[in-house]
């Protein structure tokens, strides 16, 4: 909210005339500012970024108003009106001395003031706006890559599987991953996160690296769904959870092994492309009960190498046509009946998008039709790692280093180096940031993040944040990493002197999303043994750094 008060200073740059001069101090008398400074005309530059409202009193005009103002809130005193030519050339606001009486020019000047300081604080605000807005570009962009490089392994190129998958914004609360698994076994988890955009999205992180690390074990279905439920009813707040359907295709292609929480029924076709099952919900989604109420049973079907099982989340049946009618279930089928085949899925989608026309996605879209057919993958090869010494070190930062250096993107300059560490350089840049960041922010510089959840509260946090930085004297910031080589385990203390700082709690919000809080949510995700200490001034966590396999 642009904000009114009286001016604290004017500037009046005059000439050597005697008008100006008894203009000086004609305005010297009247109550227009608390200090007035008067400023040789000689001083004054067109181009000049003005800190405070400027008037420029003279007798002579044509020199002033032939350059161009870089600020056009100022206002030109001169003893009679300007021609018209002469106000066509001048930007700015100007006065006629000899016909304006005393209140006239008390309200002149204090438009002109107002004026100045209305532009400095919009001025402000866009470059604020503009520094938040390239922060939230860089932060989801960040985002972006943890999330590609977290579903790196996934198998979507499988040749007997084709997918369709289609966010309702930029990041898909939607999940479809594919992957073989060592005894030649290939899994397929189809999952729909509460809502959609980056909130559900976060989801995927830790549900995708768990799937990809039991399939490595070949672990069953049932045993999977068990630590899903448990990471994300531990993870999502109390309105969000996951509808899915998980499957594993036996080697020779025979036999298929589901489970189906909260998710549409799975369609089973046959050659002829008639429907022989439907594999329907029998359980509650994840993340909703507890580990003792959760049943994580599986059923077992027998198929032939020319079925193929279509998977799909509710965006897809609830997909709204030009005339805001529901595809639904019924149509869908049809659909599938009439393109069942693989060759045939670019005409199903097709479809798909004819049904829809431009009407806009209010949900993410996602399908997948599996061919049951002997998977024809052997068993995985692990990729070599060299060896890397354990190590430690530890980084201590005084308030100019903080006012200077890029921290965070320094340490991970020398960690990212190390080959076992390589891959995870992205999410460990974004555990190290959010932890280096309180820190500095809440710990140093005393900013508390509730100021976001006003809708002005952004700009004004980071204004802010580089105002208190600029002007940071004292305090320090002590960062200590340890590295186990023989369990790939990543150690980090973050340590800072400035004031206590209370961990806040997950903002369960309406939609589940909130404009803070939302790092520590995927530090809790992301990393492992999370303590801490001395209120808030030192946090320590563990981030296992597990090289990847290949197939």
């Amino acid at each position: 909210m642009l904000r009114s008060s009286r001016q604290l200073v004017i500037d009046i740059y005059y000439d050597d005339s005697v008008f100006a001069q008894h203009v000086c101090d004609a305005l010297k008398q009247l109550d227009i500012a608390r200090r007035i400074r008067c400023i040789p005309v000689a001083e004054w530059s067109a181009q000049a970024q003005l800190v405070r409202p400027s008037l420029l009193v003279v007798e002579t005009v044509e020199s002033f108003l032939l350059q161009r103002l870089r600020c056009p809130e100022q206002l030109l005193i001169v003893p009679n009106e300007l021609s018209s030519k002469l106000l066509m050339q001048w930007e700015g606001d100007s006065l006629a001395w000899q016909q304006c009486s005393g209140t006239r020019v008390i309200q002149r000047i204090k438009s002109v003031a107002d004026a100045f300081n209305n532009s400095r604080q919009l001025q402000a605000v866009r470059e604020s706006l503009l520094w938040h807005n390239q922060r939230v570009d860089r932060e989801h962009a960040l985002v972006e890559h943890i999330f590609k490089n977290a579903l790196s392994r996934n198998y979507l190129e499988y040749p007997h599987i084709r997918t369709l998958l289609t966010p309702a914004a930029k990041f898909n609360g939607d999940l479809c991953l594919v992957a073989p698994g060592s005894t030649g076994s290939l899994y397929v988890l189809m999952a729909d996160f509460t809502g959609h955009g980056l909130a559900p999205a976060t989801g995927a992180l830790p549900l995708s690296q768990a799937f990809f690390a039991m399939v490595d074990n070949s672990v069953s279905v049932a045993e999977m769904v068990k630590e899903f439920n448990y990471r994300l009813n531990q993870l999502l707040p109390n309105e969000m959870f996951c509808a899915c359907f998980i499957m594993e295709l036996s080697a020779n292609g025979q036999r298929v092994t589901y489970w189906n929480g909260g998710m549409p029924p799975a369609i089973v076709l046959g050659a002829d492309g008639e429907i022989k099952q439907r594999l329907k919900a029998q359980h509650m989604a994840l993340g909703v009960l507890d580990s003792d109420a959760f049943e994580a049973h599986t059923t077992t079907i027998q198929t032939h190498s020319d079925d193929r099982i279509a998977m799909y989340t509710d965006g897809v049946i609830e997909m709204l046509s030009q005339n805001r009618e529901f595809l639904g279930l019924e149509a869908l089928e049809r659909y599938l009946m009439r393109y069942s085949g693989l060759d045939e899925f670019d005409l199903l989608v097709k479809k798909l998008a004819q049904f829809r026309g431009a009407q806009p996605l209010q949900d993410d879209l996602s399908l997948a039709i599996l061919q049951c057919c002997p998977t024809g993958l052997g068993p995985q090869e692990e990729q070599d790692e060299l060896e890397v010494l354990p190590f430690s070190f530890t980084s201590h930062l005084e308030a100019e280093d903080l006012k200077h250096l890029d921290v965070v993107a320094t340490i991970l300059g020398v960690l990212g180096r190390l080959p076992p560490i390589h891959h995870h350089r992205t999410t460990i840049y974004l555990l190290l940031a959010e932890v280096f960041n309180n820190a500095l922010e809440h710990g140093l510089l005393g900013l508390d993040s509730r100021i976001k959840a006003d809708p002005e509260g952004f700009a004004y946090y980071y204004q802010l944040r580089a105002e208190r930085l600029a002007q940071l004297q004292s305090g320090s910031i002590t960062i200590r990493v340890e590295y186990a080589r023989a369990h790939h385990r990543l150690r980090f203390n973050v340590r800072n002197s400035g004031a206590a700082w209370e961990w806040p709690e997950f903002d369960e919000t309406a939609d589940g999303y909130s404009s803070y809080g939302r790092g520590i949510d995927l530090l809790r995700q992301l990393a492992t043994d999370i303590e801490w200490h001395d209120g808030g001034r030192e946090i320590s966590f563990t981030y296992y750094a597990i090289p990847r396999s290949k197939h």
